[in-house]
């Protein structure tokens, strides 16, 4: 294709590969559903209420492992020698595949989880209000807690997708063991930080006895710094590498690397 991009072909492209998907984004969806539903036979034995932040906390976890899953599942098959060739012949650009392909997995299959495992929850809450108490689309605003991780979500998954284009075999896992290699070098490269060009920093807190107090609930919390004293520029320094790296670096590099492999795919 000669045409970067063209808005006529891209929705056409999305139009066919959602329908060809349907089937297994209805699956993962019901998947998830089902177990939900499950839990209620559970809760009918036990005799005890499924509280709503345990429901809540299932909500976004099978959010998550939805979009952890979504490209294995629904592009498993585009570096496949023999399968992949179909998808390399559409008639679209390479611009086309690849948004068409984030539409789907980024968006379309997460969405479409989260809000049926949200429909059988109110179904369950309406049928069964002792055993489902309270509704959980009522406190998924009121928890903050909907999109507290989101962004480390979405930068997880773009590295599951750049996996599943770059290996042809055993994709999860090595994805997953690739992926804890790049952490360990991350935190290796912070290692040698403190060790070799901060040590002399390090020595005086060591003597000044002082206590540093950080949150690490999540990687945004790093940044709530207490009691550093000198160290304060230090560990803010520190602060801002990571989120240059993990927010800014390993986004655009995931990206970058799946349409480059998207673009020079061989069969």
């Amino acid at each position: 294709m000669n045409e970067i991009f063209s808005s006529n072909r891209f929705f056409k492209l999305l139009k066919k590969e959602v329908t060809e998907r349907a089937p297994m984004i209805i699956r993962i969806a019901g998947i998830f559903s089902l177990i939900l539903a499950g839990s209620l036979l559970n809760v009918i034995f036990d005799g005890g209420p499924l509280s709503i932040a345990s429901r809540n906390s299932y909500l976004l976890f099978a959010t998550f492992i939805t979009m952890v899953i979504a490209p294995f599942n629904l592009y498993k098959n585009y570096n496949h020698p023999k399968k992949g060739i179909d998808y390399v012949l559409l008639p679209a650009s390479v611009t086309e595949k690849f948004l068409s392909m984030l539409t789907n997995t980024v968006i379309i299959l997460p969405l479409i989880t989260f809000f049926s495992v949200l429909l059988t929850d109110t179904i369950l809450s309406t049928i069964s209000p002792s055993m489902f108490p309270g509704y959980l689309v009522s406190s998924l605003w009121s928890t903050g807690k909907l999109f507290e991780n989101v962004a480390e979500a979405l930068i997880f998954q773009q590295g599951c997708i750049l996996g599943n284009f770059l290996f042809k075999k055993n994709k999860i896992f090595k994805t997953m063991l690739s992926g804890a290699g790049l952490y360990v070098i991350l935190a290796l490269i912070i290692m040698l930080l403190f060790t070799v060009f901060f040590k002399e920093q390090l020595g005086d807190l060591n003597n000044m006895n002082m206590h540093i107090s950080i949150g690490c609930n999540s990687l945004s919390d790093l940044g709530k710094l207490e009691n550093t004293g000198g160290m304060g520029g230090l560990l803010k320094g520190l602060y801002y590498f990571v989120i240059i790296v993990f927010y800014v670096i390993f986004p655009a590099g995931f990206l970058t690397g799946t349409f480059y492999k998207m673009k020079t795919q061989q069969y």
